[in-house]
C-alpha cells in the first residue's frame, strides 16, 4: 500500500494508517527544524499492525540523493496535506494547503 510519495501525492482516505502516515511526515519535517522530511511512506498492514517500509527523504540542502526533491518536494507534499487530529494533537503548526 502506498500511503504518500515524493512528489506531492497524499493518500485522502479516512484510514488511520492513511492519517499516521501523514501527520508522520509532517512531524518529521518540524522535529527537523523544517530542513527535512520523512515521505514515500508506503508498507503493509494486517488487522493489528502496520508497516512502513522504503521511505524518502527530503532535505532543504538535497542531501538523499537523486530522489530527494529539496524545497520543491516538501513544498509538494504541503500543497496537498491535510492536517488531522494527530497533526493537532502533536502540537503540529497548520500547514495543509501550504
Amino acid at each position: 500500500e502506498k500511503w504518500n510519495n515524493n512528489d506531492g501525492f497524499v493518500n485522502q482516505s479516512d484510514c488511520m494508517k492513511c492519517k499516521v502516515a501523514q501527520a508522520f511526515s509532517h512531524f518529521s519535517y518540524e522535529r527537523s527544524r523544517r530542513k527535512s522530511m520523512v515521505v514515500d511512506i508506503q508498507g503493509s498492514s494486517n488487522a493489528k499492525s502496520c508497516f512502513y517500509t522504503d521511505p524518502q527523504l527530503h532535505s532543504v540542502t538535497k542531501d538523499f540523493g537523486r530522489a530527494d526533491r529539496g524545497t520543491v518536494g516538501i513544498d509538494n507534499f504541503f500543497a496537498t496535506h491535510k492536517c488531522n487530529f494527530i497533526c493537532e494533537e502533536l502540537g503540529l503548526p497548520q500547514r495543509s494547503g501550504y
